[in-house]
């Protein structure tokens, strides 16, 4: 390419001087008496770099986990940028290429887009002042002073500190001065890890294949290149790619995705299960067990106890893995709910296609809120600025140009890349790389895969667990030393020990936990809520404050244009309206047809024309492609005239698209059909908004067609129908116009949206349209559920204060009269009214800049509030002060406006079909049918899994102080062990772990909605109180009755309590002396049936009190029989734990295995009367703890 050729031979020699060479200032006439005439401008507009102070931080970084940690990407990013300078270093830029450059195309320089250098890689200053665009046609030759210039600058040694200051300030008088850095400079570069030398290999290699030239190409070129259609003269007129050469396309290269990560494989994964710390303490207790036998072949016990302890491990291990996987399959079937959709141009029309149908070619139109669906050179430019922090680590945005500004590519402002997210403005590029050859790709198979981090449920459950398993393994190596003190036997000492670590650790809980989070997960598919962590929906159940978008979230945002104001009368705008007494718009009015027109062409949506059948369905049911209002303006311009016809009439040459902070939208159009006496040459600018600022920009008003001097009496006539508009919950746009004459229509039609160089005031006021957006449905019982739930909801709005209020008032959120409202049924001013009298309250945006923190003590302590005209950084700042009065606050939206306050919320809860994708990236939970009440789904789940893990936690520890005792009894008092560790594992690892486990399935109690909500950072998952309940109530408790019915069983062989202590080093073991109790001999196989029979007893007791401690587990606020037994998950839990009990009671060869025997009938049915009174505490403890505001009924509860 010529561009190339010129680059290569032209940049040689700049880096043989200083960066601080003497500037030579030139005067802008002398300047521009030397250029030729301008020729004819052939791009649709541009905008001159933005600088602006952006508040750093606010909008998110893209989601790139899959692909590489957060530090990765930017260093991959400016290592490969720096390579890409290396490599074109011995071509570096000087003024002879940029001449070059201008005389291979027309090319446009604005202020900040024009970056050329000297010979000595400084910046050139040629003291032209850009503040206004300058054309530089074709076949333009550069003057011979240019060069001299340059030559000048290459031969200069010294700069004195005053013209670097000169050079520095930018700008003087009219005179605008260049800076720039050198190419090849890498840019601020974030401290990290220095780079392996197998990463710079593949550094370089991936600098050389992305080292691209489209940034450099003319419009033509692009268009030769690639086979599409680019309308050189008017890019904004291109047609794209055809639908058949797309889908060839597609079919030949493949999807536009990136290559996914390697994968853990499975085995990978199930082995890391098997090094897991619990499973660990079980792999060595087997190995103690193993190492038991070895010493003492004779006690098979232990051969047994170490096999089963392993088959344990199997079973458990396999559990969790499956579990996982299955958690994690549910969590990629979200991913898939949620496809990425972008607008490209085809066959000369806008559709809508997934992102991963894009093909190289395809013209793009990408806006405020959109993500860049492939590297992309931009061809038409509105202001447009991207956030490359996820790709150089930098907060700052970049505004983008049409026009070439750097030789590097990852330098230069007209090209945008694949997953950045468009902050705002609006663009149309030509993509030029598509998946694995975009930029994020290349840098995507450099970056390792990043690993999953553990949610804050499971670091805190797996804490706790570790502590307790610390103290187990402590206890049984103190109790190891005094039981060799003493004089215990090695072996039977060993096995003491590890009955006291089997005990006192919980293994079956990790299982518990995964079963948990998989449960969760599975509900909140079924009720249409995707969250991206776990953890936040944990965080959501302790919400205390929702912050809420209207349009879109408490609305359906399906608007219709119901009423109008004209000539100053409402009217309607739809044949039925709830208003009585209107008469239907009169579309002959020269008012109203203005009115029509200029809702017709300030209007950014169209009729998706490639959708098949679209355009032969009525008007109200065809798909339209733009925002929710304007679609709404399309259906009823299309009603009166064809919206195309209008929009050729009037072709727009220039537009500023609405944002959050300006609230209004410009274009400004060529008129094809002039009447007599007008200019063809003429344009005519065109305005809606907010008609509070439409209409401080007017100082006139069109009646009956004419333009009227506004007066105050016509002012007063737009408040009182605005605000009657407003009153009906409706939201309404102003409209207004000027024309263009001579002295403010800009040549070629380079208006500029940074200088605004046409008329912002001294407009004609044309009228107002109102616009229908109804309430969810099911919105106002949610919000209801909200307060019952003690959840405040509050709306925060950009629509004016009486349509805030109105909806508010129809979903609930309002229900109490305001200050003003009770100041006109009392007929007294609003200063005089009574503020404890006043629970709601609506506050406008401007009131927000003068508050102090009492102002938003005093807001905030209102139970019913709603912000209306709000800003971005207005809706952070009540997120924020909310945050500082202890509110755990939630904040819904869709809209790139929302996303700030999703961000800086406790949990971000966005759109999923509506939402932009700024939301979503922000955002913590997605609702995936954009439903509000699916909020309160997430908060019942999230107030669900936090109490069926108390619960399950309760349950698995109250058999833990039973378990210990028994050894404890043994080493000090000398007793015979009451219960063996394979016992204890039968109930662990056996009886417990289906209990356990299906207390995640427990639904929600009937209160569960109606508490206040949990406050974080002292409601722990394990409480000392919990903790009390486990250690200090039930297991007491359990201990006692399992001791009875064990004294019993012996009892019943001979074996009076009082016989039993230090019996335990010399009898109950095989082979042992006979023992003489009352006179009586028994030898030791008699010993050892007794024995054996009376553990078996104080197994089965325990079980017993664990399936009644199961039972009253189920709730734990309201009583057992008023929640009911419907968890069948519960039930078949049961079912199970008593199966293996009898298994291991009643089956003959795991009497030889263990060394256990049956028991007697009457020995099930002596406990029950004292296990009942477990069931009568618990139920007894959740009334006085949950039922009396005291001191001992706070310790009650857990």
């Amino acid at each position: 390419m010529n561009n190339n050729n010129n680059n290569n031979n032209n940049n040689n020699n700049n880096n043989s001087s200083s960066n601080n060479d003497k500037s030579k200032r030139l005067s802008f006439d002398s300047i521009q008496k030397m250029l030729p005439k301008t020729a004819e401008h052939n791009a649709y507009t541009f905008q001159a770099f933005d600088k602006k102070d952006v508040q750093k931080g606010v909008y998110p970084k893209l989601s790139i986990e899959l692909f590489g940690t957060s530090k990765e990407i930017p260093q991959f990013y400016h290592e490969i940028k720096h390579q890409i300078g290396e490599r074109r270093s011995t071509r570096a830029a000087s003024p002879t290429h940029f001449l070059s450059t201008l005389q291979s195309s027309t090319t446009t320089i604005q202020r900040g887009q024009f970056k050329p250098y000297g010979a000595d890689n400084s910046a050139l200053n040629l003291g032209i002042p850009f503040s206004s665009t300058t054309t530089v046609p074709a076949g333009f030759k550069p003057p011979t002073f240019i060069k001299k210039l340059a030559e000048q600058q290459a031969t200069a040694s010294t700069t004195t500190t005053s013209d670097s200051a000169s050079s520095s300030s930018g700008t003087k008088g009219t005179e605008t001065d260049i800076e720039l850095k050198p190419l090849a400079q890498s840019g601020s570069t974030p401290t990290e890890k220095k780079l392996s030398s197998k990463d710079k290999s593949k550094v370089r290699q991936k600098a050389a294949e992305y080292d691209v030239d489209e940034h450099e190409m003319t419009l033509m070129e692009i268009a030769t290149k690639y086979t599409t259609d680019i309308n050189e003269k008017d890019p904004s007129q291109s047609a794209g790619l055809t639908q058949s050469l797309a889908a060839e396309l597609l079919s030949r290269y493949g999807k536009n995705v990136l290559k996914p990560p390697k994968e853990t494989p499975w085995y990978v994964q199930l082995g890391r299960c098997f090094i897991n710390f619990f499973m660990i303490l079980l792999e060595i207790a087997g190995a103690l067990c193993f190492l038991a036998y070895g010493l003492d072949t004779s006690q098979r016990v232990n051969l047994y106890l170490g096999c089963v302890l392993f088959a344990i491990v199997i079973f458990t291990c396999l559990l969790t893995f499956f579990q996982e996987r299955q958690s994690s399959n549910i969590m990629n079937s979200f991913k898939n709910l949620l496809p990425q959709f972008c607008r490209v141009i085809r066959d000369g029309g806008e559709t809508k296609i997934k992102v991963e149908d894009v093909v190289v070619g395809d013209i793009v139109v990408v806006a405020a809120g959109d993500k860049i669906p492939g590297d992309i050179r931009v061809i038409t430019c509105n202001g447009m600025k991207v956030d490359n922090s996820s790709l150089t680590g930098e907060s700052e945005p970049q505004s983008c140009t049409v026009t070439c500004t750097d030789d590097n590519p990852l330098e230069t402002h007209n090209l945008a890349f694949y997953g950045t997210l468009v902050m705002d403005g609006s663009a149309r590029g030509v993509v030029i790389r598509t998946g694995g050859n975009t930029l994020i790709g290349k840098i995507a198979d450099m970056a390792s895969t990043t690993a999953n981090v553990e949610t804050t449920l499971q670091i805190e459950t797996k804490r706790f667990v570790k502590i307790i398993s610390a103290l187990g393994i402590s206890m049984g190596l103190l109790f190891f030393i005094i039981g060799f003190a003493i004089g215990f036997k090695p072996i039977p000492n060993l096995i003491n020990v590890l009955g006291l670590i089997v005990a006192n650790v919980p293994e079956g809980l990790p299982s518990t936990i995964t079963a948990c989070l998989t449960v969760t997960a599975r509900r909140l598919s079924k009720r249409n809520v995707y969250s991206k962590k776990l953890e936040s929906i944990e965080t959501l159940g302790s919400i205390t404050l929702i912050a809420s978008d209207k349009t879109g979230t408490l609305t359906q945002n399906r608007m219709t244009v119901s009423h109008m104001w004209y000539d100053n009368h409402i009217v309607r705008a739809i044949p039925s309206s709830n208003t009585i007494g209107r008469e239907l718009f009169d579309q002959n009015s020269p008012t109203c047809s203005q009115l029509i027109k200029i809702g017709a062409c300030c209007n950014r949506s169209d009729f998706d024309k490639l959708l098949e059948g679209n355009m032969e369905k009525p008007v109200e049911q065809r798909l339209i492609l733009g925002d929710a209002s304007e679609s709404a303006l399309v259906r009823l311009c299309h009603k009166i005239e064809d919206i195309d016809i209008t929009r050729s009439n009037n072709p727009k040459v220039f537009e500023i698209p609405f944002n959050s902070t300006n609230k209004w939208q410009l274009s400004i159009h060529k008129q094809l059909l002039v009447t007599e006496g007008q200019d063809p040459n003429d344009r005519i600018l065109l305005m809606k908004g907010a008609p509070e600022i439409i209409f401080e920009k007017c100082s006139k008003i069109m009646i009956q067609g004419k333009e009227v001097e506004l007066d105050d009496t016509i002012r007063a006539d737009f408040v009182r129908a605005y605000e009657d508009l407003g009153s009906m919950g409706e939201r309404c746009l102003g409209f207004a116009q000027i024309p263009l004459s001579k002295e403010n229509t800009v040549p070629n039609d380079l208006y500029d949206a940074q200088t605004l160089n046409f008329p912002m005031t001294g407009l004609t006021f044309v009228g107002l349209c109102s616009l229908l957006d109804p309430p969810r449905e099911n919105v106002p019982a949610a919000v209801q559920q909200c307060k019952t739930a003690g959840i405040k909801v509050i709306m925060v709005t950009g629509d004016h204060p009486i349509t805030a209020k109105a909806i508010a008032k129809k979903v609930g959120i309002i229900t109490s009269p305001t200050a003003e409202d009770i100041a006109q049924q009392k007929g007294i001013p609003i200063d005089k009214v009574d503020q404890s009298e006043v629970k709601s309250v609506v506050v406008h945006g401007a009131q927000i800049r003068e508050f102090t923190k009492e102002d938003w003590d005093h807001i905030l302590s209102k139970s019913e509030i709603v912000f209306a005209r709000t800003s971005p950084q207005q809706k952070s700042q009540i997120v924020e002060n909310a945050q500082n009065r202890g509110e755990v606050v939630a904040v819904t939206g869709d809209g790139v406006n929302d996303s700030p306050a999703l961000k800086k919320a406790d949990i971000g809860v966005a759109m999923g079909i509506v939402g932009s994708d700024v939301a979503k990236e922000t955002a913590d939970i997605i609702l995936l049918d954009d439903n509000f009440a699916s909020i309160v789904a997430g908060v019942e789940e999230g107030r669900i899994i936090f109490d069926n893990l108390k619960k399950s936690i309760a349950y698995t520890l109250s058999h833990a102080v039973p378990e210990i005792f028994p050894f404890l009894l043994n080493i000090i008092a000398g007793l015979p062990l009451a219960l063996t560790s394979f016992l204890i594992l039968c109930i662990d690892l056996g009886t417990e772990l289906a209990p356990a486990i299906s207390l995640a399935y427990e639904v929600g109690e009937n209160d569960i909605m109606t508490r206040k909500p949990r406050k974080l950072g002292t409601d722990h998952l394990v409480t000392g109180n919990l903790l009390t309940y486990s250690y200090f109530q039930i297991g007491p408790m359990t201990t006692i009755i399992c001791f009875l019915n064990f004294f019993l069983v012996m009892l019943s062989w001979g074996f009076p309590p009082s016989s039993l202590p230090g019996t335990a080093s010399t009898y109950f073991q095989p082979d042992c002396p006979d023992l003489i109790v009352d006179g009586k001999a028994y030898d030791s196989d008699y010993q050892m049936n007794a024995i054996s029979e009376a553990q078996t007893a104080y197994f089965m007791t325990l079980v017993m009190c664990q399936v009644f401690n199961l039972l009253t587990n189920k709730t734990r606020v309201i009583p057992l029989w008023k929640h009911g037994m419907k968890n069948m998950a519960v039930n078949i839990g049961i079912v199970i734990e008593a199966g293996i009990l009898c298994f291991v009671i009643y089956t003959p060869f795991v009497h030889t295995i263990i060394g256990n025997n049956s028991v007697t009938g009457i020995f099930w049915a002596f406990p029950l009367p004292m296990i009942a009174c477990i069931f009568v505490w618990n139920e007894l403890r959740k009334r006085l703890a949950f039922d009396y505001d005291t001191e001992i009924s706070k310790l009650l509860q857990y």
